[in-house]
């Protein structure tokens, strides 16, 4: 009986290991059979197309965005400024610089960090207030002790008139001590990013007001983005109006945009900031548009004039825009590569 068993279990022994065996090769010949499945995948080979190679395409290179030159050339003209920057509006591309990283006293520029400042503020524009006899310091001819005027009128006065006194009085009115709202106008530079400017006056007389061109560019453009500094300082003259008194009329400090220094430029496409102290020389930050609605500003710091600050910012603005092509312009893509 035990062998019988034995015997039996080996037939089934055998039996399996056969089948398993079997198995296996089956298996193994089908690998073989297969074996492009088990290697990665290869492109297919190029094939002839109308007598050429046929390849996968390229992918189409990117599209500038830039301002870019049309003929290479440099602006060589003699400029006496300090420190002066050409850029443009949308995409902050340079177009000239000089000794753009120097931080300079930035005077009655200053103004629009002050401006956008109250902005943030909850002020009643159409409040009103009186002119204090602590208030004046001599600087201003605009303004009178004992005259009430609406917050409103003293804003224009301050951005189209440059006045000090006005802006010494909206700070006053906006509940601010001036040494706590300088440093709001601190706090706020930093969060904009501009890393060169300090500020220790709201009115831009203490020379300790400082930033680089850069900033400077950076600081119009952020202020012209808010619609009541865009309007004041594209307003040429602007007529005061005392509570119970007569108009009176303020001419803006800029002298391209009064037309007092010929341009060619519309008054529309004239927005800007002047800047004078000792400290500073003349300063000018401007931003100007030509019939092709392209727009560039213009930092013109430490001018040894008035005049030569605005006539160096017309003629840096006119050579950009003889000289430079926009996406949008005609012969565009024959400058791209």
């Amino acid at each position: 009986m035990t062998q019988k068993v034995f015997n039996f279990l080996s037939s089934f022994g055998f039996m399996l290991a056969g089948v398993i065996l079997l198995f296996v090769s089956s298996v193994s010949i089908e690998l073989k059979k297969d074996q492009q499945f088990l290697t990665l995948p290869r492109s297919a080979p190029r094939v002839a197309v109308g007598g050429d190679i046929a390849v996968t395409p390229s992918l189409p290179r990117a599209r500038p965005t830039v301002p870019l030159s049309r003929d290479k050339s440099i602006f060589s003209a003699t400029t006496s400024a300090v420190a002066i920057l050409a850029i443009d509006d949308k995409t902050d591309t340079i177009f000239f610089e000089k000794n753009s990283e120097a931080v300079r006293s930035l005077a009655s520029i200053t103004k629009l960090m002050t401006a956008l400042v109250l902005l943030d503020l909850p002020i009643d524009w159409t409040a009103t207030t009186e002119v204090l006899a602590s208030d004046l310091d001599g600087s201003s001819h605009h303004l009178n002790a004992g005259e009430k005027f609406h917050l409103d009128d003293l804003w224009n006065v301050a951005l189209v008139g440059s006045d000090n006194i006005a802006i010494k009085i909206l700070v006053r009115s906006s509940g601010i001590t001036p040494d706590n709202f300088v440093i709001l106008m601190n706090e706020k530079a930093k969060r904009l990013g501009m890393t060169s400017a300090r500020f220790s006056d709201p009115t831009g007389l203490d020379g300790d007001n400082v930033a680089k061109a850069k900033d400077v560019a950076r600081l119009l453009g952020i202020a012209l983005k808010q619609e009541r500094i865009a309007q004041a300082l594209q307003n040429p003259e602007y007529y005061a109006e005392p509570i119970g008194g007569k108009k009176r009329r303020v001419w803006s400090t800029d002298w391209l945009l009064t037309g007092w220094i010929a341009s060619g430029f519309d008054r529309t496409q004239i927005a800007g900031k002047t800047g004078y102290i000792m400290d500073s020389n003349f300063n000018f930050v401007v931003r100007l548009t030509d019939n092709n609605n392209h727009s560039i500003r213009v930092v013109i710091m430490g001018a040894p004039s008035n005049e030569t600050r605005f006539l160096e910012a017309r003629d840096l603005a006119n050579w950009v825009f003889a000289h430079y092509l926009w996406p949008e312009d005609e012969g565009y893509s024959e400058l791209v590569e």
